[in-house]
């Protein structure tokens, strides 16, 4: 047996002990900061804040009781100074999306776990995100220009 073996096997008793051990020496010795999580969610919504709401732009919406869920392929978004389409394929385990915004050089981030995923559209607008798991997304937009205000969009689930 090799040690790539012993790695395909299912953890034990051991391997549970040893995890746990671990956890509790870093929750003792390598603590967060008291607050840190709270003053985090406050900075975050700070910069929020200040940021304009997109409107999803749409035609026929699903009923909330409808017999089949229909499912969107495209979506818009649209604010004072700039639009964000998306388009979402089914890949392997996710969702493929490819987006348009307006302008060049406008950095977006996908908030859709724990760390958003980050893209900056090329000269032509163009972004996309290979794969972005299954749930709800919404998507911050900061603008190029020194001054203008990030745009928000509401969450949607893919």
């Amino acid at each position: 047996m090799t040690l790539d073996d012993d790695a395909r096997l299912p953890l034990d008793g051991g391997d549970t002990r040893l995890l746990t051990a671990l956890a509790e020496a870093q929750d003792r010795f390598d603590a967060p900061p008291t607050g840190l999580v709270e003053r985090l969610l406050f900075a975050i919504s700070l910069d929020l804040m200040s940021a304009e709401l997109a409107t999803l732009e749409g035609g026929v919406l699903a009923g909330v009781r409808g017999g089949r869920p229909m499912t969107a392929d495209t979506v818009t978004f649209t604010a004072s100074g700039l639009s964000l389409m998306l388009v979402l394929t089914e890949v392997d385990g996710g969702v493929r999306v490819d987006g348009w915004v307006t302008g060049g050089g406008v950095t977006v981030e996908a908030h859709a776990g724990p760390e958003p995923e980050v893209q900056v559209s090329d000269a032509t607008g163009r972004l996309s995100w290979p794969r972005i798991p299954h749930g709800p997304v919404r998507f911050l937009i900061r603008p190029p220009r020194e001054g203008d205000r990030p745009v928000i969009t509401p969450s949607i689930e893919v």
